[in-house]
């Protein structure tokens, strides 16, 4: 059985989950387990122009509940931490969509010790990446990469800029990270084949 956690159930994750329900579908894959971790409310910002997979229905409910419910996948109400980080040791596969960047330091040393698969989808505004991680680099390698920069590790990021939420101009990166996340990285996990790339940046 593939058992995969998604870490994160907002700007990316909420649509990555819609996408990966669809994969298995295409693919003919109905032995997995799915379990969506995280513990934010769906907000009236979250909804604005199909921003986040949610509607009005979901409004105030908890996120990856919602999210799970819509799939048929499982849910745990709780931001993973250093304090819980153990939950994940059942899982084969990390789908990573946060906007804080301590969590993403936290999951890729835990990854790179318990020899997971990670896939880390970002997006703000119309600049979007992937980054699967490679087990043959160390966190050093990784700690240059994405976590030396003080002032970032403690900024909380989001998928949409201020600016384009207050002129009501939103923007679909997160959309289309989630979908080339999981239509492209994730099934070349799913047939064991390499990508092209392993770190992978645009802006539109």
């Amino acid at each position: 059985m593939r058992k995969i956690a998604l870490v994160g159930a907002g700007g990316i994750n909420s649509h990555a989950a819609k996408f990966l329900s669809e994969l298995f579908m295409k693919v003919n894959i109905d032995d997995y387990f799915v379990q969506v971790f995280d513990n934010d409310i769906v907000e009236e910002k979250n909804i604005i122009g199909g921003n986040q997979n949610f509607d009005e229905d979901d409004l105030m409910e908890q996120k990856a509940e919602s999210i799970a419910k819509k799939y048929g996948f499982m849910f745990e109400n709780d931001f993973i931490t250093e304090e819980n980080i153990s939950l994940l040791d059942m899982f084969d596969d990390i789908i990573l969509g946060v906007d804080n960047n301590k969590t993403r330091k936290l999951l890729y040393k835990y990854c790179l010790e318990k020899n997971k698969y990670l896939l880390d989808m970002r997006a703000q505004g119309t600049q979007v990446a992937f980054f699967v991680l490679d087990h043959t680099k160390d966190m050093e390698y990784y700690n240059k990469l994405h976590f030396a920069n003080e002032e970032v590790m403690n900024r909380k990021g989001s998928c949409q800029l201020r600016v384009d939420m207050e002129n009501d101009h939103i923007e679909m990166g997160n959309f289309g990270i989630a979908c080339i996340g999981i239509n492209w990285c994730y099934l070349k996990k799913i047939r064991q084949e390499e990508l092209s790339t392993n770190e992978w940046k645009f802006a539109y």
